[in-house]
């Protein structure tokens, strides 16, 4: 392993597109029609992206030994995602979302089979220990036996731990792992859900203050609310031609550590990652955020441009 590298914790899985015209209200009937399935996963996406960057990214996960986790393998490893790491569990279902496309917005079912609790193998700790940052959702780690020994063994070996924090991956804002991370990622679901009625800027500045180093609020189209103790910055989103929203925040996040990873300031970070975003979103895919930082950098550049001129 080269280092610094990027260790990633987290379900692949098949993501089944399917279109529609419009939406439905529950208890409705809704026409679809199948496009073309993708590998996908909010973890695995993220990695994809990293590796774009020529990160060096290991990801951690199980899965069974059948034809569609041998498909969701190779396609990881075209994107230079080091797979060695997934162990094989033939009790497992193969792991997939539903995805429905409509003018509007796209709407993901998540398939949540059971999953046993684990511990981890040996090997992959000592992978782990050795790692600049781990990136996660609080539902994986806690997949593990001990996760908060888990979490608290890492950061003591100087890893930073990063959580993609949805309204789906924590039950309250009480949850332990609050405390132990280092950098959060929030879209606005997952924030409205852990400030429960409280102002946003109260609950950001209690996580700085708990020991949180960055604290990043996703919001779409409306771009992005990054925090550190020392730094605030605010963006708006960048106007773009979309497609699909699927694996955009996945995108910011990615983005957003890789440039920690480079040294880069809170607003600099930000400025990449908000147009890695918003490009990801011309592109119909979970992987529609996977380029060179240079396809990035050009896309930020004519970005500044059209504003400019206008």
């Amino acid at each position: 392993m080269k280092e610094p590298y990027i260790a990633a914790i987290g379900t692949a899985c098949m993501d089944e597109y399917y279109c529609a015209e419009s939406w439905v209200e529950e208890g409705g009937k809704l026409l679809v029609k199948p496009l073309e399935a993708q590998v996908g996963g909010m973890i695995p996406n993220a990695a994809s992206v990293m590796a774009g960057y020529q990160d060096d990214i290991y990801l951690v996960d199980y899965m069974n030994d059948g034809a569609v986790s041998r498909k969701i393998k190779k396609n990881l490893n075209y994107y230079n995602v080091d797979t060695s790491f997934i162990e094989t569990d033939n009790r497992l279902e193969d792991a997939k979302c539903l995805i429905i496309l409509t003018k509007k917005e796209r709407t993901i079912f998540v398939v949540d089979y059971p999953k046993p609790q684990r511990i981890l193998p040996a090997r992959t700790l000592e992978m782990l220990r050795g790692a600049a940052f781990v990136y996660t959702t609080m539902t994986e780690l806690r997949r593990f036996k001990n996760y908060e020994l888990l979490a608290d063994d890492l950061r003591s070996h100087g890893v930073r731990l990063v959580f993609d924090v949805e309204d789906s991956t924590f039950q309250d804002e009480t949850d332990s792992l609050f405390q132990k991370a280092d950098i959060l990622f929030f879209n606005r679901a997952g924030l409205d859900k852990y400030c429960h009625g409280s102002e946003p800027e109260e609950c950001i500045e209690k996580l700085l203050r708990g020991g949180c180093g960055i604290v990043v609020t996703t919001l779409g189209a409306e771009g992005c609310d990054c925090h550190s103790p020392e730094e605030h910055v605010r963006l708006k989103g960048l106007p773009a031609k979309v497609l699909d929203t699927t694996g955009a925040g996945d995108t910011f996040n990615a983005s957003f550590v890789h440039c920690l990873m480079r040294g880069c300031s809170l607003s600099e970070a930000a400025e990449f990652s908000n147009a890695a975003a918003a490009r990801a979103t011309e592109i119909l895919g979970p992987k529609g955020g996977v380029a060179e930082a240079g396809v990035v950098e050009k896309y930020m550049r004519k970005q500044r441009e059209r504003k400019e001129s206008e």
